[in-house]
């Protein structure tokens, strides 16, 4: 287990990058911690092999392989997209379905960190 009683890791419930409280470790799982967003207090299980490799890759996009986001599109986990209001580049980590039942896509940008955008949004005629 790790020696630190905080780490900073993405919550998925507040959708931002938070501290993370150690809460204990997983009986029978070797490498996996519960942690606990100090904000919104949501408990989570983190494999801390698979976390330690990600603090290790750094996104390293080419424009020329983005798809411009737009909500009306849809994305594959792993895809490139450009966002032009932003000026950004990012690829989509996960996709999720809201509370409300609208499709949404969890992006890492280069600039602006993960966030959560909007998919497959039908407009009304």
């Amino acid at each position: 287990m790790s020696k630190t009683k905080y780490v900073t890791q993405f919550c998925t419930t507040c959708g931002r990058e938070s501290k993370m409280e150690i809460i204990g470790a997983v009986v029978g799982a070797e490498n996996k911690v519960w942690f606990r967003c100090t904000r919104c207090h949501h408990s989570m299980m983190i494999d801390q092999v698979n976390h330690q490799k990600g603090h290790d890759n750094v996104i390293k996009i080419n424009r020329e392989e983005c798809i411009n986001y737009s909500p009306e599109k849809i994305f594959e986990v792993g895809t490139a997209i450009y966002h032009t209001d932003w000026d950004d580049m990012g690829k989509v980590k996960s996709k999720e379905k809201t509370s409300s039942g609208a499709n949404a896509i969890w992006v890492e940008f280069e600039k602006s960190g993960i966030k959560k955008l909007i998919e497959n949004l039908q407009l009304a005629d």
